[in-house]
């Protein structure tokens, strides 16, 4: 029942998008610039929207971590009026950007339309360009994670996730992995992934994407690291099974029963800007530990002067800038406790750390530096905005 219900609101919301196409059409005249949209992850939309010229954000999808402004939007107040417009406002919004715009950049899995297939069929008979962005789990195959571990000799979340929601491991989740992979492979001009954290069935070239950061939120406190009388140590999981949170509780433990004193906060289900606030004034970040790249949380805690610790490795995932040396301690699952130990022994590591991260972040993540990276594979790719 659920599928014949699914089929008929995609084939609804596709004779109302090829409907209202012709009549924007009379009265629509193209611009420079492009859409992207329209789930948010990690307030990805609104960051990339400000790196991009003359970017159009659609968020019809909002992240309940964050609330940020947007071009075109739909607010959840009411669930029953959200769902409503969301088939309806969805299809005949695409109708009248893709009249506007040539260009059209997809974050997560989803689209204007429910079944985002009717999204890239419908934008490829126009001959607009495609530009899909996997963030994570949109993308990643758990098979093939599951495989990548193996061969690593590597604990994973899998299983954990998989106790918690047996959805996740079954082989309708794993087909739907596999068709978002087709799609895209079929339809997008460039592909934004990382091969290896966000292991998937993706064959055609993927990009890295830099994570951007606004050069006026990058916050240096070289005062917080003077005569510390007692560490701060911050852990703030958007998920706690992905991220490792009962092994860092763990290693918080056995340290504070070993005799360390130090402050720990754990931020769960928080909004975006208290975790900001937190980090000003930390010095030690305890970001994932199952991950191989830094996600967001980890650019945020560099790019406000913190010492991370995290399992993002470079060796691993190579597409990460080999300039990420020395910007965090490499941390896997089985050494938090030592790595936090370390740091704890030896204070003056810790602001070298954040010294570095910082860095790292402010070359690699600002505005300006991510800007220049995407558009060079825009170019690179016979799109110009």
């Amino acid at each position: 029942m659920k599928h014949k219900v699914y089929y008929f609101v995609g084939f609804f919301q596709s004779i109302l998008l090829k409907l209202a196409f012709p009549v924007f059409k009379l009265f629509t005249t193209k611009e420079k610039g492009c859409v992207i949209g329209v789930s948010e992850m990690a307030k990805m939309i609104f960051l990339i929207g400000n790196i991009i010229p003359d970017a159009k954000t659609v968020c019809l999808d909002e992240n309940k971590f964050f609330n940020l402004n947007y071009d075109y939007r739909i607010s959840k107040v009411n669930k029953y009026l959200y769902a409503i417009k969301r088939v309806i406002y969805g299809p005949i919004l695409l109708a009248y950007l893709s009249n506007k715009y040539d260009v059209f950049i997809y974050l997560w899995s989803t689209g204007f339309l429910l079944d985002r297939d009717f999204d890239y069929r419908f934008l490829s008979k126009k001959n607009r360009k495609i530009v899909t962005i996997f963030v994570g789990d949109d993308i990643r195959s758990p098979v093939k994670l599951g495989e990548l571990l193996k061969e690593l000799e590597y604990d994973g979340f899998l299983e954990y996730v998989g106790a918690a929601n047996p959805h996740y491991l079954t082989s309708d989740y794993e087909e739907r992995k596999k068709r978002i992979a087709e799609l895209s492979d079929k339809y997008s001009d460039i592909c934004f992934s990382l091969p290896v954290d966000q292991a998937s069935y993706l064959k055609s070239k993927q990009y890295f994407l830099p994570f951007a950061y606004d050069r006026h939120d990058f916050n240096r406190n070289d005062a917080k690291f003077l005569n510390i009388k007692k560490v701060k140590v911050l852990h703030a999981p958007s998920n706690p099974l992905v991220k490792g949170t009962p092994l860092v509780r763990a290693a918080v433990k056995k340290l504070q029963e070993d005799g360390y004193d130090f402050e720990y906060k754990e931020l769960i289900d928080v909004p975006n800007q208290q975790v900001l606030s937190e980090l000003r004034d930390s010095h030690v970040v305890l970001n994932q530990f199952y991950a191989f790249a830094p996600g967001v949380f980890g650019i945020e805690a560099m790019a406000n002067h913190c010492a991370v610790l995290m399992s993002a490795d470079f060796n691993i995932e190579t597409e990460l800038p080999q300039s990420a040396k020395g910007a965090w301690l490499i941390t896997g699952y089985w050494q938090i406790y030592d790595n936090l130990k370390f740091l704890l022994d030896h204070p003056s590591e810790i602001k070298k750390f954040a010294d570095t991260g910082y860095e790292f972040a402010l070359n690699n993540y600002s505005y300006e530096n991510a800007s220049e990276s995407i558009m060079n594979v825009f170019t690179e790719n016979g799109i110009d905005l």
